[in-house]
């Protein structure tokens, strides 16, 4: 598969590497395991002949130490005629090498060095503060393992605190760029999107791998039996192999957390009672999963702001995990017994409900890419969901600034809403404070599937706007999609 955007990484790159000329840079890039980080890496150096690649596998230090030495006395001769025995006489020569050459050394899996060899830390912040000012080109560290990433670099007891000189931290990719990635596999991806985006979100592994297994035309539960429900499944492990090494000891525990959230209980209080984890207790836990780890996210209604509300919920904020801990998980009997017809059939009948979940959370995203008029009315700078304290008024997209603001119900199949839904919503629109007095108000029904000219000309009476899928990723396929 074709290597897709990371356009703003890529530039930024190209500014470390032009001002490598003259400088050196100590540079971080981190991102969760799958998002690409390699793969950027190997696309911007391709034919670049300044680059050096170290991978730091988990292996005796001696072992590591061979393997880099073999790697690099292809290009620096020197390594031909001494013997290393310690990374303290690797790094030193690879920094005079950058004393007399731009170059950029590339450590992938860097976390790594701590079972390697806990000292390394320590010997390259004595080289790097020795020969910063005297180097030219990179030292490029990449990291799985975001929580050691952090402690590595950001722990202010940490020898390496305060070296970095550049970081890149890379994101999932847009929903824009997904679309892009099934119409170049012939997928409708207007149809399509929500199923990708609810399983896979914006991770280019997945993509790359349902690219090589020819997955792409295949049916949705083909593909969720496949990669997910077969005995030795390639997604089968992927929760535990994603978070395991971040966890440790009490991942057990997290995990109960997880798939609680992950099956629809976003409350404190419902997550205590449902792990069994004490009420005391599950404060810290879930805080740890949201600020330090950063698996979970707590929102807030849109309209207020962090203290002026205690009762935030908890939502899994990557697709892949979520949907993981919700089937997979959550039937490791199934998994265990190879029942791959069992557990595709469970996920089957719940997938129209769990890609429900996932369109709003879609819709947001494509809202804030188009934030220029032409969805919603007006530039907004502030978008979420809503509900008040007793959690009867719910809505599921609110977007606002001081002037105005605007709602949004999101539907799979919105030729299901009548005038009664809508006078409905309108007046739960009323019951959220913000703003002047007297505000502009709008209202939209934003749909999968597409709206049939009855349903538009009925919103239309209603004053309400219509968005729905097709509309905002035309095809061939859909484009007279909504006539009926």
């Amino acid at each position: 598969m074709k290597f897709y955007n990371r356009d703003r990484e890529l530039s930024r790159l190209q500014s470390i590497i032009s001002e490598g000329e003259n400088q050196a840079h100590f540079v971080v890039i981190s991102g969760r395991r799958r998002i690409g980080k390699t793969a950027l890496i190997k696309h911007f150096s391709t034919e670049r002949a300044d680059f050096i690649y170290l991978f730091v596998s988990k292996k005796k230090l001696h072992l590591l130490l061979a393997e880099f030495t073999e790697l690099l006395s292809e290009r620096i001769p020197l390594l031909n005629s001494v013997t290393i025995s310690s990374l303290d006489a690797l790094f030193t020569i690879l920094f005079e090498e950058m004393r007399k050459t731009p170059l950029c050394v590339v450590l992938d899996e860097f976390q790594n060095f701590q079972q390697v060899d806990d000292s390394t830390f320590s010997v390259l912040q004595k080289l790097w503060d020795q020969y910063q000012d005297k180097c030219k080109g990179a030292l490029i560290c990449i990291g799985s393992v975001q929580t050691l990433m952090r402690d590595i670099f950001e722990g202010n007891k940490e020898p390496l605190f305060g070296r970095a000189t550049a970081k890149i931290a890379l994101k999932p990719l847009s929903v824009n760029v997904l679309v892009e990635i099934l119409d170049d596999n012939q997928v409708d991806s207007a149809k399509q999107l929500i199923f990708y985006y609810s399983l896979f979100g914006g991770v280019p592994k997945y993509y790359s791998m349902i690219f090589r297994m020819n997955l792409f035309r295949k049916k949705r539960q083909d593909i969720i039996k496949i990669l997910f429900c077969e005995t030795d499944a390639m997604l089968q492990n992927e929760g535990r192999e994603l978070l395991i090494e971040e966890f440790g000891k009490n991942y057990h525990l997290y995990f109960s957390i997880m798939q609680a959230v992950a099956c629809g209980i976003t409350q404190m209080s419902q997550i205590a009672d449902k792990t069994g984890i004490g009420v005391n207790s599950i404060s810290k836990y879930l805080d740890e999963l949201v600020s330090y780890y950063e698996v979970l996210e707590r929102r807030l209604p849109v309209n207020v702001t962090a203290g002026e509300h205690k009762n935030g919920r908890y939502y899994i904020a990557d697709p892949l995990l979520k949907f993981w801990f919700r089937y997979v998980h959550k039937n490791q009997s199934l998994v265990a017994l190879g029942e791959d017809i069992r557990l595709s059939g469970k996920i089957e009948s719940d997938l129209p409900t769990f890609m429900g979940l996932n369109f709003e959370k879609m819709m947001r995203e494509i809202l804030i890419e188009r934030n220029d008029g032409s969805l919603v009315p007006f530039n907004f700078d502030r978008i979420g969901n809503y509900w008040d304290r007793t959690g009867k008024v719910e809505i599921d997209i609110v977007a606002m600034d001081q002037e105005n603001i605007f709602f949004a119900e999101c539907k799979l199949n919105g030729n299901q809403f009548t005038a009664h839904d809508a006078d409905l919503f309108k007046a739960k629109g009323k019951k959220v404070r913000w703003g002047k007095e007297v505000r502009k108000e709008y209202y939209a029904l934003i749909a999968n599937e597409p709206l049939t000219q009855k349903t538009k000309k009925l919103m239309e009476k209603e004053g309400i706007i219509c968005i729905d899928l097709p509309q905002l990723f035309p095809s061939e396929s859909n484009i007279n999609a909504g006539s009926e």
